[in-house]
């Protein structure tokens, strides 16, 4: 699923929140949170992922002088 286009993946967790709230009849809010949180975190990971990319070989490429 890593070679999804991110809009790609955002829809099928569209998809899924629709289906779980129609079959589970769970909690609007509950679901809500729950999708909210998850995609916080996965935020979180690639902007984590992105600096860490950004910073590689730091002190090699900018040496201090």
């Amino acid at each position: 699923m890593k070679e999804l286009p991110e809009t790609a993946l955002k829809e099928i967790v569209d998809f899924i929140y629709f289906v779980r709230l129609r079959s589970l009849g769970g909690s609007h809010d509950d679901l809500y949170q729950l999708l909210l949180q998850l995609d916080l975190e996965q935020a979180a990971v690639s902007s984590q992922a992105h600096l860490e990319d950004e910073f590689a070989d730091y002190e090699r490429r900018f040496p201090q002088e």
